[in-house]
């Protein structure tokens, strides 16, 4: 099995979290097919969408199996332009030295390659204790797939699972949880003369909304253009695919002083959420957990619109312990009708876990040093570990700073030693 022909396989089949899962599930069957282990293929509707995700299963003698699970859909690509190291296409797979470029690379549609490939070894074999693979779906936009698994009852019977995300090989024994707000701001719209149209363009930088820091927020940008006393209105803005991305893009059609008449959006309103969302961020700086970077709640807004006489913004927090976000965010009430849209839980680290002794074993065994560390984003490894499951992280990939943003990759060299991890493991957990 070529892991490096198999990871360009995949990344060449779109997955984007909005239009299913339908075409990269085959492809996953394919693969499974060639490893001679048997697919099934479940479907789910959400929202009008179809989506599609699948289970491989080697049977064991007892319960207390372990669930090897990875997430095969991504976030939209954005502009296709920057993707410069992959020629301007997001799923044209594009090897570089050690570096494999393309969407879903790193998050985390190929660690579905490397686990299925350590499965495949045990294929035969008389376990001790089940085992069990997941390709799941809309992990991006609600962790809708790993939700449905629990909800199913496909957890039971099962004491450990192993979640896909990009770490370097490293043990993510906890992370951050992740809350997503709706706030529908009212607009004042007045007719005013002697004003003129102007369309504006504010460019960014996407990143992962987990770590605000290193992207450009061009929502926060036109914000801060808007504030212009050279503009008097507005009349449209829009902005934002994901709201788990840094947006790289807005634009609007604002006011300026002329000679024609229009309905023109009053930005007071604009203004002063921006002022409350700049202040909740300020406050957001504490308190401090050490053990996350970034060491504070962190949040984004991710999309805007305008409709029906009302600003819709799309935003997140990211919470350390100790921050209730539906408390943080009342001040923002003030100035918007809030809605809370998203609740993923935290993975708080478990006292003894038997699985992060088995990974560390395997890292060992495989030559690398005891890797052990936190995540700031969300996965669904929180929701396992909230059904009763010993949950641990771990991926090739670098994860902060690459993910969610053009010219993703992975490192190829960690695709096989991710593959020896979880063979390791396996062999732990599930044979006597």
């Amino acid at each position: 099995m070529n892991l490096l022909d198999w990871a360009s396989k995949f990344v060449e089949t779109p997955s984007v979290s909005a239009d299913g899962n339908h075409r990269i599930v085959a492809r996953a069957v394919e693969l499974l097919t060639e490893l001679g282990l048997d697919a099934r293929v479940h479907r789910t509707q959400v929202d009008s969408v179809e989506h599609h995700w699948l289970t491989a299963d080697l049977p064991g003698t007892h319960d207390d199996g372990l669930i090897l699970l990875t997430h095969l859909d991504t976030v939209p690509p954005g502009d296709a332009s920057a993707w410069t190291a992959t020629g301007g296409d997001p799923f044209n797979p594009t090897p570089d030295g050690d570096k494999l470029f393309g969407l879903g690379s790193a998050d985390a549609k190929v660690d579905f390659v490397c686990k299925a490939t350590a499965m495949a070894k045990f294929r035969g074999q008389e376990l001790s204790h089940r085992l069990r693979l997941v390709g799941t779906f809309g992990e991006e936009i609600g962790l809708l797939g790993a939700r449905e698994l629990v909800r199913s009852g496909m957890t039971a019977g099962f004491a450990f699972a192993m979640i896909g995300e990009p770490s370097e090989l490293s043990a993510i024994r906890a992370h951050k949880g992740y809350h997503v707000f709706e706030a529908r701001i009212p607009l004042v719209i007045k007719q005013q003369n002697d004003v003129e149209a102007v369309h504006l363009i504010e460019t960014g930088q996407s990143a992962h909304s987990s770590t605000p820091h290193l992207g450009k927020n061009a929502i926060e940008q036109m914000f801060n253009a808007l504030r212009d006393p050279a503009f008097v209105g507005l009349n449209s803005i829009e902005a934002g695919q994901a709201v788990n991305k840094i947006p790289d893009h807005c634009s609007a059609q604002a006011w300026k002083s002329g000679s024609e008449t229009g309905n023109v959006i009053v930005l007071e309103s604009i203004h002063q959420f921006h002022d409350a969302w700049r202040e909740l961020l300020a406050s957001l700086q504490q308190p401090k957990d050490e053990n996350f970077d970034p060491d504070h709640t962190v949040g984004n807004i991710g999309k805007i619109r305008v409709e029906d006489c009302t600003a819709v913004v799309t935003f997140d927090l990211r919470p350390v312990p100790g921050v209730d976000p539906e408390q943080a965010v009342q001040p923002l009430g003030e100035f918007a009708e809030l809605r809370s849209l998203r609740r993923n839980p935290p993975l708080n680290p478990r006292e003894n876990s038997r699985l992060l002794h088995a990974v560390v074993d395997a890292q060992k065994a495989i030559g690398l040093s005891e890797r052990v560390a936190t995540k700031a984003t969300c996965t669904e490894a929180g929701l396992l570990s909230e059904a009763g499951l010993d949950a641990v992280i771990l991926g090739a990939g670098v994860s902060i700073g690459n993910v969610h943003r053009p010219n993703e990759y992975t490192l190829i060299s960690q695709l096989d030693q991710a593959r020896r991890i979880y063979e390791h493991v396996i062999g732990t957990l599930c044979t006597c």
